[in-house]
């Protein structure tokens, strides 16, 4: 097991503590993981000796209302506003995505859970988004139904 390989296993080690998760297996050279969390399967792949990349797929592409989803989404990119630092996309065969990458300097097993968490709250108000839009065939989506940030800071909290 390489030092890449070692620093990504503890890295594994801590989410699970931190999430009250089981063992995380890796697949393939140890350097891809598969997580299913609330509604989500996240990916975490080292995808160089500095970087982690979480990936996650939030909803399936909206019939209803698309052209506003995906107007929001662009918004959304645009500073990294309501993303957290994550880059959203879309497309017809994996819908709506979730990614980013993190660069091992700034995680280790302490601080990866509230890395993840975070991550997941973002996921979580863009499949709420999506499935509102999704519902409604007006367009109009009752704000009262998300949490809403004003600015990129409000997206860092943990869900109680």
């Amino acid at each position: 097991m390489d030092d890449m390989e070692k620093m990504f296993r503890a890295l594994l080690d801590g989410l699970a503590a931190a999430l009250g998760l089981p063992e995380i297996s890796t697949a393939g050279d140890g350097r891809d993981a598969l997580v299913a969390i609330d509604d989500f399967e996240l990916c975490l792949r080292c995808v160089s000796p500095g970087d982690v990349l979480l990936f996650t797929v939030v909803a399936p592409l909206p019939g209803n209302n698309r052209q506003e989803v995906m107007a929001a989404l662009l918004d959304a990119n645009t500073f990294y506003y309501q993303t957290q630092g994550f880059t959203l996309a879309a497309r017809e065969d994996t819908g709506v995505t979730l990614q980013g990458i993190l660069s091992l300097r700034v995680l280790d097993r302490d601080n990866i859970g509230t890395f993840v968490q975070n991550f997941l709250n973002v996921a979580d108000y863009w499949q709420k988004f999506c499935q509102d839009k999704e519902k409604k065939a007006d367009s109009s989506v009752s704000q009262d139904s998300l949490r809403r940030p004003d600015d990129v800071r409000d997206m860092l909290y943990l869900k109680a």
